[in-house]
């Protein structure tokens, strides 16, 4: 039986020099006769097809594909404050995949027994293995194709890296210097020089300067009204804006100590005030500075300053001046009270009323009266 005939077929190992194909005449060295016509047959070719390739044992080509390695880096960063050393690590492993190499075709026969599965058609008509291996090798039949794919191997990435990082520490530390400053009367005073601040240290130090107080009323002595009141560090205070004379300073007549009052016009105002006229100074650094504070229709000016060339508050005194020609000054630190001069005058009048002309009588807690209405003065 053909079964029997196929199943024993001496095969070749060359699809390309089978040793049972004969070589057809013709053109193209096939001829249509009923062999190849019963394979190709439209209802019947693709069975045809697979049955030639297993009759003809031809060779699938394999392809072995190689993926590219997958890599995966694990990165871990540590970081220690102050001097430190952080070590990275990573291990780059290659994997390579090797696959069973296919068996080479033999050049030469080889006898083989080998099982076919035959189509019906086939098998029901007689035909000589010669002719059928002819006809088989006519039609195209495709060489099957094995695509081998490798699992991707891990590429492990090793790199090994040092990183040295040195942090500083920045100590910062704060002083905290104490200022004593004495508490000033005025419970709502402004300031009039040196920043404008109260109870706060004067940012420079001031020397022979005077400074100009606006009011909304006018205050009188000796008769003489304004509502400007002009106040000199210097212990000196007056009312007539258009006084002349050099009276940011401290002036005694050809620097003796003791030059009768009154002075003027070039060394004092007209009506000058000197609540302790003497070389006063505002030390920066210091909570030191004249203000001034309104009540009702009275001023009174608060001065807290130095002896020129001391640091300290050597001198604290407050004037009060109103619109009934009288001033009242208070004391509450004094230094030295033969430093200064302590009166009011009007030069133009050659009127004075003299407390004290470098004397000995002005100390702490000392309240004097001026009245220039009457010219006197009184201790209260």
């Amino acid at each position: 039986m053909l079964l029997s005939l196929v199943s024993l077929l001496v095969l070749g190992a060359s699809s390309l020099a089978h040793p049972l194909l004969e070589e057809r005449t013709g053109s193209s060295g096939c001829n249509a006769d009923n062999v190849l016509r019963l394979l190709r047959a439209t209802q019947r070719v693709d069975d045809s097809i697979a049955f030639c390739s297993q009759f003809l044992d031809l060779p699938a080509s394999t392809y072995t594909v190689t993926p590219p390695p997958i890599a995966t880096a694990y990165v871990t960063f540590v970081t220690e404050f102050q001097t430190s050393t952080v070590t990275e690590t990573f291990v780059l492993t290659e994997t390579s995949v090797e696959f069973e190499k296919l068996k080479k075709r033999c050049s030469s026969t080889t006898t083989t027994t080998k099982s076919i599965s035959t189509p019906g058609y086939i098998l029901s008509t007689s035909i000589d293995p010669s002719r059928l291996s002819s006809a088989c090798n006519c039609l195209t039949i495709p060489l099957a194709t094995h695509t081998v794919t490798a699992v991707p191997g891990t590429l492990t990435n090793s790199v090994s890296a040092t990183e040295t990082e040195t942090t500083t520490l920045i100590t910062i530390e704060t002083e905290t210097a104490t200022i004593t400053a004495p508490s000033l009367i005025l419970t709502t005073p402004t300031a009039v020089c040196c920043g404008g601040k109260v109870d706060a240290p004067a940012p420079f130090s001031v020397d022979d300067a005077y400074y100009r107080i606006d009011l909304p009323f006018e205050v009188e002595v000796y008769g003489v009204k304004s509502n400007s009141v002009f106040a000199s560090i210097n212990g000196l205070i007056w009312l007539d804006e258009s006084s002349y004379g050099n009276y940011w300073y401290y002036f005694t007549e050809e620097d003796t100590e003791g030059a009768p009052l009154p002075h003027g016009p070039d060394h004092l105002p007209d009506v000058a005030i000197l609540p302790f006229w003497s070389d006063l100074f505002i030390n920066g650094g210091k909570v030191q500075g004249i203000y001034y504070q309104i009540s009702g229709d009275s001023v009174t000016l608060e001065y807290v300053v130095s002896a020129y060339g001391n640091a300290e508050n050597d001198y604290h005194f407050t004037v009060q001046l109103s619109n009934d020609n009288k001033v009242t000054i208070k004391y509450f630190h004094v230094l030295n009270s033969e430093d200064g001069v302590v009166a009011i005058q009007k030069k133009s009048s050659d009127a004075v009323i003299l407390w004290s002309n470098h004397g000995s009588n002005v100390e702490a807690g000392l309240t004097l009266e001026f009245d220039t209405n009457d010219g006197t003065v009184n201790s209260i």
